[in-house]
């Protein structure tokens, strides 16, 4: 029974500020983008849900990898 492994903060810390980023209402993030915008930014808002997917995928990963040191401990 370890500390948490470092990934998991890591992929649970990008899981919660790509789920916000998704949140936001589509026409805000078309009206912030504009035409000017990196393409960086373009190609994020296209392909944000296959990134939450992939950040999904790495935190079961992460489950099943370090099961021994990620568990739940039950309030006594």
């Amino acid at each position: 029974m370890g500390k948490e492994p470092l990934a998991l903060w890591v992929v649970l810390s990008l899981l919660f500020g790509n789920t916000v980023l998704m949140l936001l209402p589509e026409s805000r993030v078309k009206f912030t983008l504009g035409q000017h915008s990196p393409e960086i930014a373009h190609w994020y808002s296209n392909h944000s849900i296959a990134i939450q997917f992939v950040l999904l995928a790495a935190l079961a990963a992460i489950f099943i990898i370090f099961h021994k040191r990620v568990h739940y401990v039950r309030q006594k």
